[in-house]
C-alpha cells in the first residue's frame, strides 16, 4: 500500500488506483477507502496537471499497479476546440453540434463564438471581432447575418474558467463520496463477517502464487477495456447496429428502453463515456471492492475478471440518466464457473444499481460538458455543406439547409493505462582500464580502423569463428589501447567474447566485460534483487543458484551474463536458451557447449589462448572421446613479450600485429597484404591516437585533441571534421567534412532527449520513468509514441494510425495488428523457434527446425513446401524449392561458398581472395570472369570479363568513393562527390 504523501511526489500523478496487495491480514478498511479517495488527486495538482488549458489533450497516462497514475498533457498553444466554416452564398449559415452517431443526438445549451478570417499569412490566421452565440436545446442555431463567402472560426465553450473546472472537479469528488458509500457498506454487509472465519495459517502455500496470477489476469482486462474505450462509446452511439453485442449485457426488454430514451439521455451518456477521469474512478471502485475479499475468494472472483465484465460494470452506472435500473447482465455473468463469484457480482452490482438510481450524474454531465466540449484537439467532423435530414423518432423529418454540421466522436481513448513498474536505478558510467568513461565499442564513434573520438585509443573488433544452435554465439575479441597492461588470455590489450569476470567486496561489483569495460553496481540482495545501470544500459540481477549473479547489456536480443564467485559459468537468453561453460584445472574456459552436440574448444600454452576448435557431440563410453573436431577456427602466436602477433584463420590466412614496448599497436597487416599504421601521444595505456595511416594513399588522417572532449580529423585531402562528447561519452556535437552542424542533448541519465540537424530541424525524444521512449517528436511530421506493457512495446501511434503487438512472456509478438485492423499471428515453441504465421486471411506460413535451430522444411501459405539440410558446420549444402527443383552449394573452410550445383546438374564456382572478395567465377556455362584488386586493397580495380574485354575502376578521394568507370570501349564515367560523400556531379560515358 502506498503512503499518501507520496502521490505528490508521482511526476505528474492526478490518479491512482491501488491494485492489490497479497496480504493475508484483514485489510484496514479506512486506509482501503482512503486509497480510494485519493484515486483522483487534490485540485491543485488535479488542475494544474491536467485542465490546465483544455481537457483531455493527448499525451495523458493513466498507470496500473500497486502504483497507478493518471499523466498530464504536454502544453500546448493551439487554440481550444475549434473549427473553420464558409458562410455560404445561398442563405444563412446554420450550426448543427452534435455526436457522431447513428441517431441524431444533439450537444445543446453550447456557447459558441464566431470570428470572421480577415487574413492568412504564412499559415496565420488574423480574426476580426468576434460575435457570440448559444446553440439552444435542439443543437441547431442559425446565424442569419453572417457575410456571403466569408470564412469563420466557429469555438465552443470559448470562456471557459477555472470556476467550470472546479465545478467539475467537485462533481468527481461527489461521484466518489457515492461510490465510497457503496464500498462501506459493501464491507459491513458482505465482507466483514467473511474475514472472521478466515485463518491465514495456509495462505502462501495455498494461495499465493495462483493469487498472483489472477491479478495480472485482472490488469490484463483493465488494460483490454482501455484499449477498447471507444468501442464501449460506439456501442451507444449506433444502438440499432449494436443491438445483437448489446443484448450481451442487457435483456432485450432494458434494450428497448435504451433504443426509446430522450436524445438529452443518449447525449449525457455519450458525454460520461468521453470521460475518462470518471471510468477511471469506477474502476477504481471496482478494484477497491476486489480488495475487500478474503484471499481465498480472490483466488475465486479476481480469476473469472473479464473485460466484458468491467464493461457491463460501466453501462450499470453510466445508463442512469436513461432510466435504466441495470444489475450484472445475466449473460455475462453466466460466463464465470464459479457460483459465488457469480453471487457476489450480480448482489453488489444491484445494490450499485440502486446507488445510481439516486444519482444526479445527469448533473455531472452537465459540470463535465463545457471542458469536454471546449477540449484542445477534441475530434471534430465537420460534414459537407449540403441539407441535413434530421428525424427523431415519430417526429416529422426537418431539414436544415446550409448546415455546418459538427460532429464529435470519441475515435480513440485520450488516455491510455500502463503498469507501474519499479525501477532501482543506480547510474554510473563503465569506463575503461584507464578510468576514461567508455560507451560499448559498437557504440562510440570511431574513425579509421577504428580510432575511437571519444578517447583516441584504438578500438579494433573482429570475429573469429561462431558457434550455431538456439542460441548463436560469436567468439570476437577487441584490442582496446587503453588495455594495454591487461592480459586476459589473449595477449596485452585483447579481450574476447569470454573473458570477463566479477570484482567483488560487501558493498558492491564490477563487472569487467568482453570489451574490458569496467561497470559498477551495488551489490544485489534479497532486497534489491534486480539493480539498473541507466548510463551504462546495463543491470544486475540475483540469479537462481547459490551466490549466483546475472549480468545483462541493453541490445536487440536478450543475452545474459550467469557468474559464480566471480567467474562466468553460462550465457542464456530470454527462453532459457544456454551455453554451459566448463574449466580445465588451471580455472581457464576450456569449452563453450550449447547443449544440441555442439561447442568451441578453447586450447591453451600456458596461458595464453592459442587455438578454436568447432567440436560436434558423438556418443562415446568417455565424455573426451565423444567430442570430434570438425574444424580449427583460427590459431593464435605470441612473442616472447606475450603480445598476440598473428591470428590464423582455417584457410591459412592470417593477420599480423606490432607493438612498441609498452605494448601500444603500431601496425595491422591484413591477411590481403593491406598494412595500417599508428602515431600516439602520451603513452602506455593514456596513448591517444594522433596519425592514422595506411599502405595506400588514399588514407593519411590527423587527429587534434584537446582536454575538453574534442578532436578535429584533418584528411589527407584537407577536409575537417570535429567531433565533442561530455564526460559520459556522449556526442554532443559533430560538425561534418562539409561545415554542417549535428547538436545533441542528453538527460541525466544519459539518455538522447533532442538532436538539431544542420539545416536546424530539432528532434525531441521523451521517456518513460524506466527509460523507455514513449515519445518520438520528429521536426515536421506527426509525433510518433510508443506504449509499453510487461517491459516490452505493446502499442506504436502515429495521428491516427495505430500499430499493436501482444506479445509473450519472453518478448515475442504473438499477434500484431496493423492500422486497417488486419490481424497476424505468431506461434513460437519454448526454445523461442517460429513455428508458424498466420496472415489476416487465415492462410498459414509454418516452419519446421532441429534442435540446432536450423530451419527444415517450411510450408508456404499457398501449400508447397521447400526443404533444407545441412553440414557438421551448421551450412546449408541442399535447398529444394517449392517446385522440387534441388539446389546443391559446397563451402570453402571459412564460409564462403565456391560452388553451387543447379536443379539441371550444371554447375557455378567461384574463388576468393583474402578479403573474401570473388577473384574468378565461372558460370554454368563455363565462361569466366575474374576480378582484380589493386594496391592491395578489398575494392576491385579491373573486372576481365569472358571474352577478353574489361573495366577498370578507379578511387580516388580519401574516402575510397567510386571515382571512376573505364569501359570496354575506353570511354569513361566519372563521378565528384561532396565532403561528406553524396555524388556532385557525373559524367557520362558520352561526355
Amino acid at each position: 500500500m502506498f503512503e499518501p504523501d507520496k502521490v505528490l511526489a508521482l511526476n505528474n500523478a492526478i490518479g491512482l488506483l491501488v491494485v492489490a496487495a497479497m496480504n493475508p491480514e484483514q485489510p484496514d478498511i479506512e486506509a482501503l477507502l482512503g486509497d480510494f479517495r485519493l484515486c483522483l488527486n487534490d485540485y491543485e495538482a488535479w488542475a494544474e496537471n491536467f485542465w490546465t488549458g483544455g481537457a483531455l489533450d493527448v499525451e495523458q497516462v493513466f498507470k496500473v499497479g500497486n502504483e497507478v497514475r493518471l499523466s498530464a498533457p504536454k502544453s500546448s498553444t493551439t487554440p481550444v476546440s475549434s473549427t473553420l466554416a464558409m458562410c455560404p452564398a445561398s442563405g444563412p449559415l446554420t450550426l448543427v453540434h452534435m455526436f457522431e452517431a447513428a441517431r441524431f443526438v444533439p450537444i445543446g445549451d453550447t456557447p459558441v463564438m464566431l470570428e470572421p478570417v480577415i487574413s492568412q499569412r504564412n499559415g496565420e490566421l488574423t480574426f476580426g471581432e468576434p460575435v457570440h452565440e448559444t446553440i439552444g436545446p435542439s443543437g441547431i442555431l442559425e446565424i442569419p447575418d453572417c457575410w456571403r463567402g466569408q470564412r469563420y472560426r466557429i469555438t465552443f465553450f470559448p470562456n471557459v474558467s477555472a470556476d467550470h473546472v472546479k465545478a467539475l472537479y467537485a462533481s468527481y469528488q461527489g461521484v466518489i463520496g457515492e461510490l465510497e458509500d457503496w464500498l462501506r457498506n459493501e464491507w459491513s454487509s458482505e465482507f466483514e463477517p467473511l474475514w472472521a472465519g478466515f485463518s491465514e495459517a495456509t495462505f502462501t502455500q495455498r494461495y499465493g502464487l495462483l493469487q498472483q496470477a489472477d491479478w495480472r489476469g485482472f490488469e490484463r482486462s483493465l488494460q483490454g477495456l482501455w484499449d477498447d474505450v471507444k468501442q464501449v462509446y460506439a456501442l451507444l452511439a449506433d444502438l440499432q447496429t449494436n443491438s445483437e453485442k448489446l443484448l450481451e449485457y442487457l435483456t432485450q426488454g432494458e434494450l428497448e428502453t435504451l433504443l426509446n430514451a430522450s436524445a438529452e439521455a443518449i447525449a449525457n451518456v455519450l458525454l460520461m463515456l468521453s470521460d475518462e477521469p470518471l471510468m477511471f474512478i469506477h474502476l477504481a471502485a471496482f478494484t477497491s471492492w476486489l480488495r475487500m475479499l478474503p484471499p481465498q475468494y480472490i483466488a475465486e472472483v479476481v480469476a473469472q475478471i473479464r473485460t466484458e465484465l468491467l464493461i457491463s460494470f460501466l453501462l450499470v452506472r453510466l445508463t442512469g440518466p436513461t432510466g435504466l435500473k441495470l444489475g450484472m447482465s445475466a449473460k455475462v455473468l453466466d460466463k464465470i464457473k464459479s457460483r459465488q463469484a457469480r453471487q457476489w457480482l450480480a448482489a453488489a452490482s444491484l445494490r450499485l444499481a440502486e446507488l445510481t438510481a439516486k444519482s444526479d450524474l445527469t448533473a455531472h454531465a452537465g459540470a463535465l460538458k463545457p471542458l469536454v466540449v471546449s477540449a484542445r484537439n477534441a475530434p471534430l467532423k465537420p460534414a459537407p455543406t449540403v441539407p441535413l435530414q434530421i428525424s427523431a423518432g415519430d417526429s416529422p423529418v426537418v431539414q436544415v439547409n446550409n448546415p455546418v454540421a459538427i460532429a464529435r466522436d470519441k475515435s480513440a481513448a485520450m488516455t491510455r493505462l500502463g503498469r507501474h513498474e519499479p525501477h532501482d536505478d543506480e547510474p554510473s558510467q563503465a569506463k575503461n582500464p584507464n578510468d576514461d568513461s567508455a560507451d560499448c565499442a559498437a557504440l562510440t564513434c570511431t574513425n579509421g580502423c577504428p580510432v575511437s573520438m571519444v578517447t583516441g585509443e584504438e578500438l579494433l573488433t573482429l570475429t573469429d569463428g561462431s558457434l550455431d544452435g538456439l542460441l548463436p554465439f560469436a567468439f570476437t575479441r577487441l584490442y582496446r589501447t587503453s588495455a594495454a597492461e591487461v592480459d586476459c588470455g589473449l595477449g596485452w590489450g585483447w579481450s574476447h567474447s569470454l573473458a570477463q569476470r566479477l570484482e567483488l567486496d560487501d558493498e558492491q561489483v564490477v563487472w569487467i566485460d568482453h570489451e574490458n569495460r569496467r561497470t559498477t553496481f551495488p551489490l544485489p540482495s534479497v532486497e534489491r534483487p534486480a539493480i539498473h545501470n541507466s548510463l551504462s544500459r546495463a543491470a544486475i540481477y540475483l540469479g537462481n543458484e547459490s551466490q549466483e549473479l546475472i549480468l545483462a547489456l541493453a541490445g536487440e536480443t536478450s543475452r545474459f551474463y550467469h557468474f559464480r564467485e566471480g567467474r562466468l559459468t553460462a550465457i542464456s537468453d530470454a527462453y532459457n536458451n544456454r551455453l554451459h561453460i566448463t574449466r580445465d584445472r588451471q580455472d581457464r574456459i576450456q569449452r563453450l557447449d550449447n547443449g544440441a552436440g555442439r561447442s568451441l574448444l578453447l586450447r591453451y600454452e600456458r596461458r595464453h589462448l592459442v587455438a578454436i576448435e568447432y567440436q560436434s557431440f558423438h556418443p562415446a563410453d568417455a565424455v573426451v572421446e565423444a567430442w570430434h573436431t570438425e574444424q580449427m577456427l583460427v590459431f593464435y602466436r605470441y612473442d616472447a613479450s606475450q603480445r598476440l602477433i598473428e591470428a590464423t584463420n582455417a584457410a591459412g590466412e592470417s593477420e599480423r600485429y606490432d607493438y612498441d614496448d609498452q605494448h601500444v599497436i603500431l601496425q595491422r597487416q591484413l591477411a590481403g597484404g593491406a598494412s595500417f599504421f599508428w602515431e600516439w601521444e602520451k603513452s602506455g595505456k593514456a596513448a591517444r591516437c594522433v596519425r592514422h595511416w595506411a599502405s595506400f594513399s588514399q588514407m593519411d588522417t590527423r587527429y587534434v585533441w584537446d582536454d575538453q572532449g574534442s578532436v578535429t580529423v584533418q584528411n589527407i585531402d584537407g577536409s575537417e571534421e570535429v567531433y565533442v562528447h561530455d564526460d559520459r561519452a556522449r556526442l554532443v556535437r559533430r560538425v561534418e567534412l562539409d561545415g554542417g552542424e549535428h547538436l545533441k542533448a542528453y538527460d541525466d541519465n544519459g539518455r538522447l532527449v533532442a538532436e538539431q540537424d544542420p539545416l536546424g530541424a530539432v528532434t525531441e525524444y521523451r521517456y518513460d520513468d524506466v527509460g523507455r521512449l514513449v515519445t518520438l517528436v520528429p521536426p515536421q511530421d506527426e509525433p510518433t509514441s510508443y506504449e509499453y506493457r510487461n517491459g516490452f512495446l505493446h502499442a506504436c501511434y502515429r495521428g491516427q494510425a495505430a500499430w499493436k503487438y501482444q506479445r509473450n512472456a519472453q518478448g515475442d509478438v504473438t499477434e500484431a495488428t496493423d492500422p486497417d485492423g488486419q490481424v497476424t499471428h505468431y506461434q513460437h515453441d519454448a526454445q523461442g523457434r517460429l513455428l508458424s504465421i498466420r496472415f489476416p486471411d487465415n492462410s498459414r506460413h509454418v516452419f519446421i527446425w532441429n534442435g540446432l535451430g536450423q530451419l527444415l522444411e517450411e510450408t508456404l501459405p499457398d501449400g508447397s513446401q521447400r526443404r533444407f539440410s545441412y553440414d557438421a558446420l551448421g551450412r546449408q549444402t541442399t535447398r529444394q524449392d517449392e517446385h522440387g527443383a534441388l539446389t546443391q552449394y559446397q563451402w570453402d573452410a571459412v564460409g564462403r561458398l565456391v560452388q553451387a550445383t543447379l536443379p539441371t546438374g550444371a554447375t557455378r564456382t567461384f574463388s576468393y581472395n583474402a578479403y573474401g572478395k570473388i577473384t574468378a567465377e565461372r558460370d554454368e556455362l563455363g565462361r569466366v570472369t575474374r576480378y582484380e584488386y589493386a594496391d592491395d586493397l578489398h575494392l576491385v580495380s579491373r573486372r576481365i570479363n569472358p571474352d577478353g574485354t574489361q573495366l577498370r575502376y578507379r578511387y580516388d578521394n580519401a574516402q575510397l568513393l567510386l571515382t571512376e568507370i573505364e569501359n570496354e570501349s575506353g570511354e569513361k564515367y566519372r563521378l565528384d562527390y561532396t565532403p561528406n560523400g553524396l555524388i556532385r556531379q557525373e559524367t557520362g560515358f558520352d561526355g
